[in-house]
């Protein structure tokens, strides 16, 4: 159960506050209660998200959790997944994305880039869909490391590189 004020990660729009609990609205034949979300990085609109659905979403990490993983970020592997059919490879890290494990992001990011240098260093354009999905992994990454940390985004490359190992 979340409160007002609470911190949570969800799926795609990264780190949210709960506004509203209990919020009732009627689709159907039921009234529903949802919690009422306003993600931090987009300007203005909110999230609605079933009581019922809410293993959905999960509390920020602490500020431990997000020191300690930066300092892994240097042992983190590029995930090994591949296939001929794009539309195949784009479903697999947009599965791992909607998990919304930080680590699991940064994978993705670490990823991405790999797969972009490769097309690079053949004088191939990057992928858009690699493209895409890195500023997916990037904007979720660094939503809850500069929640969890207590810094803005501009001061997290930094950050990292000075901390990682």
């Amino acid at each position: 159960m979340y409160h007002c004020n609470d911190q949570v990660v969800y799926a795609n729009y990264g780190v949210c506050d709960v506004t509203e609990t209990e919020t009732s609205m009627s689709y159907g034949p039921e009234d529903r209660l949802y919690y009422v979300l306003v993600p931090r990085r987009e300007r203005g609109g909110k999230v609605y998200v079933p009581m019922d659905k809410e293993d959905l979403m999960r509390p920020v990490m602490s500020r431990e959790e997000a020191v300690d993983l930066v300092k892994s970020i240097g042992s983190i592997t590029p995930d090994p997944f591949r296939d001929n059919n794009s539309r195949t490879v784009e479903d697999h890290f947009k599965t791992k994305l909607r998990g919304s494990d930080c680590r699991t992001a940064i994978e993705v990011v670490i990823t991405m880039r790999q797969r972009i240098a490769e097309q690079e260093r053949k004088k191939h354009l990057p992928s858009s869909m690699y493209t895409r999905i890195l500023d997916q992994a990037q904007r979720q990454v660094a939503s809850e490391l500069c929640a969890a940390l207590g810094i803005e985004e501009p001061q997290l490359q930094s950050y990292i590189d000075t901390h990682k190992r």
